[in-house]
């Protein structure tokens, strides 16, 4: 299926979506926190904001490219000319002392603007962001620069009851005045949501039935507000995709079909039986509901989860008598019932489970470096761990036995909403572009 490009858009669509860049900054709301929606639109307000914020500063140019290297503020101390790099993020980013020092260096080799910047004095780099990864702390201390770093964090705030969010940074609070989408409970009327859609997306949600549209909305605000989502509809607006890209290489996290005659569907990446050397599995599956419930709403009943490369249809959907599971030849998870996908999708990882205590015993007393290594591959089951992380935040070395009973309660009671699949490919989205 072919995907729309920029390179497709009319004139008169080139404005329109220039237009709406402008007038749809928005804040989302994802995993109970308010975020930016799009790196772009945290640059776009610091700059409008930029004197409130940074009254000692004087912003040079944003968006500063020196031989490929590319800072987002470009600025000097007002006072004293001192040059000053700011870098900002609206994720975890582990490579942000590295992004700046590289900045620092090509600053001092070109030496712009130098009738606004004095280069004898050292380029202060200030980094800001939600949440610092710690090899930043690390990256930090163990630079020669390490006395010009500045890694400030910022937080969303919004006091209950409230629609205007507020910009904390150092102590000191600033309005935001964006929409904030995927508030619970919030909703923009179908006026004013296809006027903050993009041309292509406009197009594809014009074709949906009026019964779609609200859940369209919310479900849609959930999946843009994710790091690195771009959204592609297709040549015939009737698929839409969220993903890094539409290449078999990209990484994908949903995807609405509207195709003729078949109404609507939604898939998911989700997690996948494979074998251990899969680092980060995930499938596409599609959702097959309970009584033609509405396949874009949280509360809606899921009885099957398909994985396919294709449309659901006759072919591929399981029937009444189908049993619970069905597996490929390569042992991922063809289909599964609803309410036992934990237990279908790691059934390769409870299957070893059994012969797995053996093995441990015999490896205390066994010199063989291959029994250890076979007993190392099964408690490190990739699928199992992914699980353990997006479900209950473990790193594998963190897993405890209790943990571990947890699971084999838990992977027999699935829950079977529609509402907990979206948020788990949310979480599995999350982990694998980190």
């Amino acid at each position: 299926m072919a995907y729309l490009k920029a390179k497709h858009l009319t004139e008169a669509e080139k404005k329109r979506d220039e237009k709406v860049a402008k007038s749809t900054r928005n804040l989302v709301f994802v995993n109970d926190k308010i975020k930016f929606q799009s790196e772009e639109d945290l640059e776009n307000y610091i700059e409008e904001n930029f004197n409130q914020i940074f009254p000692g500063l004087v912003l040079i140019k944003r968006q500063h490219t020196i031989n490929t290297q590319r800072c987002d503020l470009l600025c000097s101390i007002q006072s004293v000319k001192q040059p000053v790099i700011i870098e900002l993020k609206n994720e975890e980013d582990r490579g942000l002392i590295s992004q700046l020092t590289r900045y620092r260096k090509a600053l001092l080799i070109e030496k712009p603007f130098a009738e606004q910047i004095d280069y004898s004095l050292p380029v202060k780099l200030i980094a800001i962001a939600p949440i610092f990864h710690e090899d930043n702390y690390a990256d930090k201390e163990a630079s020669k620069f390490d006395d010009n770093f500045c890694l400030w964090q910022f937080r969303i705030d919004i006091e209950e009851n409230q629609e205007i969010a507020q910009f904390n940074l150092s102590g000191k609070t600033y309005d935001i005045p964006y929409p904030i989408f995927g508030l619970p409970g919030k909703n923009l009327n179908s006026e004013s949501y296809s006027k903050s859609l993009t041309s292509f997306a406009f197009e594809f949600y014009l074709r949906l039935d009026k019964k779609y549209e609200k859940n369209f909305q919310a479900l849609r605000n959930k999946l843009i507000g994710q790091p690195k989502i771009k959204e592609m509809v297709s040549t015939s607006y009737r698929k839409v995709l969220y993903g890094t890209g539409e290449g078999k290489n990209h990484k994908k996290l949903a995807e609405i079909t509207n195709t003729s005659g078949k109404d609507v569907c939604l898939f998911l990446w989700l997690p996948t039986s494979v074998d251990t050397k899969s680092e980060r599995p995930v499938a596409r599956f599609g959702l097959v509901l309970k009584n033609s419930s509405n396949p874009l709403s949280n509360d809606s009943v899921v009885e099957w989860l398909v994985s396919t490369k294709d449309t659901l249809n006759s072919k591929n959907t399981p029937n009444i008598n189908s049993e619970v599971a069905a597996y490929n030849r390569d042992g991922t998870l063809k289909w599964s019932r609803a309410n036992l996908y934990l237990a279908n999708v790691t059934f390769r990882y409870t299957q070893d489970l059994a012969k797995l205590e053996e093995w441990k015993r015999v490896a205390k007393t066994s010199k063989s470096k291959a029994l250890n290594q076979v007993v190392n591959s099964y408690q490190n089951n990739p699928t199992f761990l992914l699980l353990m992380y997006v479900l209950k935040g473990l790193t594998p070395e963190n897993i405890t036995d209790e943990d571990r009973a947890w699971w084999e309660s838990y992977k027999t009671q699935t829950p079977t909403h529609l509402g907990w699949y979206i948020d788990l490919a949310i979480k599995a989205w999350n982990y694998r572009i980190k």
